[in-house]
């Protein structure tokens, strides 16, 4: 069994952990800092956070607290120092990776066991309950539950 840090981190050009660095998240293939879009601080995305997104020994924090970040699809990013000096960016394709955390929702409909997903999410919940992983299979893009999830159920596919 595996065991690790539930929190990602940001490094500067040294390779040291990211203090005092700035954090921007925007629309997939543009600049974040010119097009941000929301982030989250909840994986049911109703807590918006405010950009930059500061860090504190590598770690996206929040009221001084580490934080895990969500967006409901796939963003941009752009990681500064506090010289401001470019650590990272990345403009697209981080619905599969990255320090931030990405939501792709549907909707049960109590039939439905076939979903289409980018690939294999690293968590799913139904309602806000955790799925067992043996509750489910994925094949390239379509996550296969066991059992048809309930009908107007809220399902999240983390990434």
């Amino acid at each position: 069994m595996s065991v690790g840090s539930p929190y990602k981190i940001f490094t500067d050009i040294d390779g040291q952990p990211l203090d005092d660095g700035y954090v921007y998240i925007g629309t997939a293939g543009l600049n974040p800092q010119t097009n941000p879009i929301t982030v989250y601080s909840d994986p049911a995305l109703t807590l918006a956070v405010a950009q930059p997104i500061r860090t504190n020994g590598g770690y996206p924090v929040l009221a001084g607290t580490p934080a895990r970040l969500y967006t409901p699809g796939d963003y941009s990013i752009t990681v500064l120092n506090k010289n401001g000096t470019l650590v990272f960016t990345s403009l697209q394709d981080n619905i599969n990776g990255g320090n931030i955390v990405s939501v792709i929702n549907a909707t049960g409909d109590g039939s439905t066991v076939n979903f289409t997903v980018p690939g294999e999410p690293f968590a799913v919940y139904i309602n806000g309950v955790y799925q067992n992983k043996n509750t489910y299979s994925v094949t390239s893009t379509t996550l296969t539950f066991t059992e048809a999830p309930p009908l107007t159920s809220i399902i999240e596919f983390m990434y």
